[in-house]
């Protein structure tokens, strides 16, 4: 499988983390979404890594990588469910997915990966499309303007950790088993916050928010093993761009799904051809 068909994996089941992630909140919230998905996705890796052949040999520096991909991963997923929970799917992954901006600019200086014109014309036309999406004036009411930081912090951590992942692959190149790292050195912290009253206290298992959270976690658990076995075969400039389309994803399964509780204004059809022609140019690439 080539990196660039593992990147649209990975964004077909990002976008399916936000649209669950989004109908689970109805009823409960970000912090029992980020428990419950964090525990699915940790118990179904670590179940596929002891299942074919157990924990593989590799340098103690690329798990450390990994284990620090794994807070970053948090620090992502909770700013992402509470820019959700306030500015609703759509909005929240397509401010998020600028995060290539971060993560090529990194790549390029850290891991001296080179930039092609079909690239750099790629990048920017998926980012233009994507901040299309995202500028809507029409929604202004439903949300307050300061709470487009949850989103543009998700987009930040996540531009930073595909260099650090990347760089981790290139020491071993097992990505089952650092997938599997990662999701446990996500929720040991949550877990060990735990202790602290006010935490248990953000916890709702409300019965209707549960089967859409146990998704959310499956989808997160293909979602990541994709988009890090793309990074082990192909470079940070490529994958990240192609895993940005999510919001292409989302628009769709929002109309289709869950217009009840959030609506999509037809302005973004302009905003999709330019990600698609970005996409295209990244293939070409």
């Amino acid at each position: 499988m080539t990196p660039q068909f593992l990147a649209l994996v990975t964004s077909f089941f990002y976008a399916g983390c936000f649209l669950a992630t989004r109908r689970g909140l109805v009823y409960s919230t970000p912090a029992t979404a980020a428990y419950v998905a964090l525990t699915v996705n940790s118990t179904i890796l670590w179940t596929i890594v002891f299942a074919t052949g157990g924990v593989p040999t590799v340098p103690l520096l690329a798990v450390l990588c990994f284990i620090v991909g794994g807070w970053l991963q948090l620090g992502t997923r909770m700013f992402a469910y509470h820019g959700v929970a306030r500015l609703g799917a759509s909005v929240t992954s397509t401010v998020q997915a600028t995060n290539p901006i971060f993560g090529t600019a990194l790549a390029v200086m850290f891991l001296h990966e080179t930039l092609t014109p079909f690239i750099i014309f790629g990048t920017g036309s998926v980012v233009f499309g994507i901040t299309l999406l995202s500028w809507n004036p029409g929604q202004q009411a439903t949300y307050k303007t300061w709470e487009l930081i949850f989103p543009v912090i998700a987009a930040l951590t996540a531009g930073v950790n595909h260099p650090i992942r990347r760089y981790g692959l290139t020491l071993a190149n097992e990505p089952l088993f650092l997938t599997a790292v990662m999701g446990v050195s996500a929720l040991t912290p949550m877990l060990l916050n735990l202790v602290n009253p006010k935490a248990r206290k953000n916890i709702v298992l409300h019965r209707r928010a549960m089967p859409y959270f146990l998704v959310t976690g499956v989808f997160e658990a293909i979602g990541i093993w994709a988009l890090v076995k793309a990074l082990g075969v192909g470079n940070v400039v490529v994958v990240g761009p192609i895993v940005c389309v999510a919001p292409l994803w989302v628009l769709l399964g929002t109309l289709l799904f869950s217009r009840d509780i959030e609506q999509v204004s037809l302005r973004t059809g302009v905003a999709t051809l330019f990600v698609i022609a970005g996409i295209i140019a990244i293939y070409l690439a």
